[in-house]
C-alpha cells in the first residue's frame, strides 16, 4: 500500500509556498506594516489557525521571505564570486548584483528598500546575506594580503563602502530612472575607477 507521507508532503509545501507568495505580496502591495497573520490567511485561502500550522507568527514569515531573497541574490553573485583575480571579481560582483536588482526588482525592493521589513526579516543573522557580504569583502581580503592597498586601508570597511555603492546604485535606477538615464553598467565603470583610484596601491606605496 503506499504511503501518503509524499503527497503530505508536497500539499504542505504547497501550502507554505502559496502563503508566502501572498505575504511577499502584501508587502511588496501595502508595506510591511500591512502584514498581518489575518491578511495572510484570507489572501491564501487558509484559516488563521491553519497558517499556524505552517508559521509560528508573522515574524517567521518575513523570515523566510528575506531569507528566499537573499539566497536568490547569492546565487547570482556566485558565479562571479569565483574569479581568481581580485579585481576581475569586483567588477564582475558588481555587474551581477546590479543585474539582480534589475532582473528582480520586487525582490530587490522587498529585501533592501521596504521600511521595517529588512530588521525583522534578517535581524543581521540571515546567512545567505551573509555569505553574499563575504564574497564582496573577500575582494578587499585579497587585495590587502596581495600588497595591492594602499596602507591604512582597512578591508573591511572597503567592502562596505564598495556594497554602499552598489545599493545606491541599483536603487536609484529602480526609483529615480527617468533621472539617472545611464545605464547601471556605465555608472558603475565610472564609480569603480574612483574608489580604486584613492584605495589601490602605487609602485612604491605596497
Amino acid at each position: 500500500m503506499p504511503s501518503s507521507a509524499a503527497p503530505r508532503a508536497r500539499r504542505r509545501e504547497d501550502a507554505r509556498a502559496r502563503i508566502l507568495a501572498e505575504a511577499r505580496r502584501i508587502v511588496l502591495e501595502q508595506g510591511f506594516e500591512a502584514l498581518t497573520m489575518r491578511r495572510i490567511a484570507e489572501a491564501a485561502g487558509y484559516s488563521a489557525a491553519a497558517l499556524y500550522l505552517h508559521f509560528e507568527n508573522r515574524e517567521a514569515i518575513a523570515r523566510a521571505l528575506g531569507e528566499e531573497g537573499m539566497r536568490a541574490l547569492l546565487s547570482t553573485l556566485s558565479l562571479a564570486g569565483q574569479i581568481p583575480d581580485p579585481l576581475a571579481r569586483l567588477t564582475a560582483l558588481a555587474l551581477a548584483y546590479v543585474a539582480f536588482a534589475r532582473d528582480e526588482p520586487e525582490t530587490y525592493r522587498l529585501i533592501f528598500m521596504e521600511p521595517g521589513f529588512a530588521a525583522s526579516a534578517l535581524g543581521g543573522k540571515d546567512a545567505a546575506g551573509a555569505a553574499a557580504f563575504a564574497l564582496i569583502a573577500g575582494v578587499f581580503q585579497d587585495l590587502a594580503a596581495a600588497g595591492r592597498l594602499r596602507p591604512g586601508k582597512a578591508p573591511d570597511a572597503l567592502a562596505l563602502t564598495f556594497w554602499i555603492l552598489l545599493h545606491g546604485t541599483a536603487s536609484l535606477k529602480l526609483t529615480c530612472s527617468a533621472f539617472l538615464s545611464p545605464p547601471e553598467e556605465e555608472l558603475l565603470a565610472s564609480a569603480l575607477d574612483s574608489l580604486l583610484l584613492g584605495v589601490l596601491a602605487g609602485p612604491h606605496e605596497s
